[in-house]
């Protein structure tokens, strides 16, 4: 039960962040991909059982308010945690290049796995363009990839505190 409580709070701050305070924290209409940074974070500290189902979960969230062609982010986000759950042996959560790593790899896993999507359903692709690198884009990898040790230093230290609760 305390796993449950501890997931659905994870997933409630997360989504928060990303849907709501997203547009508040933000420099020039760019802001970071929070749940991206908090699938890498359950993946490197809880393996991947927790971030692919997270994963989902944020994934299915996202595509419900986007106009998007429906569960292209819950495969994206469900990849990103399985793969970063199972670098999870490899690489030490705590330290500042294993996260900003993993966020890149995330990020282009991300990016690749739009763009492949959008390519096989051309017809659902609206403005999108596959495969094309824009500064938005970049500006929005660079902004996720600066915030991430931040956000990973919050979820450390809000994580050693709750041990005793989760």
């Amino acid at each position: 039960m305390k796993k449950v409580i501890y997931y659905l709070f994870f997933y409630a701050v997360f989504c928060l962040l990303q849907f709501f305070f997203g547009r508040y924290l933000n420099i020039g209409g760019v802001f970071p991909n929070f749940i991206l940074i908090a699938v890498v974070y359950l993946g490197l500290s809880r393996g991947k059982m927790g971030a692919q189902t997270m994963g989902f979960l944020y994934g299915l969230t996202w595509d419900s308010f986007s106009t998007d062609v429906f569960g292209v982010r819950a495969i994206m986000f469900t990849l990103i945690g399985y793969f970063s759950g199972a670098l999870s042996k490899n690489f030490d959560k705590d330290q500042i290049f294993a996260q900003i790593t993993l966020v890149v790899a995330a990020n282009i896993i991300y990016w690749l796995g739009f763009s492949l999507l959008y390519f096989v359903i051309p017809d659902g692709a609206g403005s999108y363009k596959p495969f094309v690198v824009s500064v938005y884009g970049s500006l929005k990898i660079f902004f996720t990839v600066l915030i991430t040790p931040v956000v990973f230093f919050a979820l450390n230290a809000i994580t050693n505190r709750g041990r005793k609760y989760f």
